[in-house]
């Protein structure tokens, strides 16, 4: 029997279920019972209980699509902060168009923004990112906000119901990071309340409602128009 449901919150040692089937952020006990790791969210599905941490700092993994921004260049390569403690960098021969060694900081200079994959990992966690790719690019400096990794499928919503709400309500363009960094684009006022629904999301996570209280914000803002 599942002890739980969607979006839970747990304790470290909470019994989830006693029917077997854990998945990441717990454990089991003898063959059925199953704890939480963390203090952390409950996901339920077919396939068991998940938790997942309430706080946690990104940690990249291959295959991830972040955005970064660059805060060194080289001869060779560029040095990108993707909001993780690792070394990051993105070398001049992984990038979707030429650039001449010595004269990177043409193409890409400190302080700009890019759209990226994590492409290779490190033993020490190091990461070396990728740029090939026809979505993968520079970002315009607009807004960026930045949330709690852990919190990002809230944010996308169920097969993107969330993040396609914010989308429709404000006419933004909005690229998310799995790093936690998002970047929107769009009116300045409708960036502001793109803004203000990512931090709610934030802020209400843990909240099985919250979708519905996206919704009331936007018609608040409405209402005030």
């Amino acid at each position: 029997m599942v002890n739980v449901k969607n979006y839970d919150v747990v304790t470290p040692g909470e019994l989830l279920s006693d029917d077997g089937r854990g998945g990441p952020g717990t454990y089991l006990e003898g063959t059925q019972n199953v704890f939480s790791k963390y203090f952390g969210m409950v996901q339920v599905s077919d396939r068991g209980v998940n938790v997942t941490p309430l706080t946690g700092v990104y940690k990249p993994h291959e295959g991830d699509d972040i955005i970064g921004k660059v805060i060194e260049v080289s001869s060779k390569y560029w040095v990108v902060d993707i909001d993780a403690p690792y070394y990051t960098r993105l070398d001049a021969r992984d990038i979707n168009f030429r650039a001449e060694l010595d004269e990177l900081n043409r193409y890409l200079d400190i302080g700009d923004l890019i759209y990226a994959r994590v492409f290779r990992i490190y033993a020490n966690k190091a990461a070396d990112l990728s740029m090939r790719g026809t979505k993968y690019a520079k970002l315009p400096s607009n807004m960026i906000a930045k949330i709690d990794p852990m919190k990002l499928p809230r944010l996308i919503g169920k097969e993107g119901a969330m993040i396609n709400l914010i989308k429709n309500e404000t006419h933004c363009e909005i690229v998310i990071g799995q790093n936690g960094v998002i970047w929107v684009d769009g009116e300045e006022e409708n960036k502001a309340i793109a803004l203000s629904a990512i931090k709610l999301v934030e802020e209400e996570y843990h909240n099985p409602d919250l979708q519905e209280k996206v919704k009331e914000l936007f018609e608040h803002v409405r209402r005030k128009v």
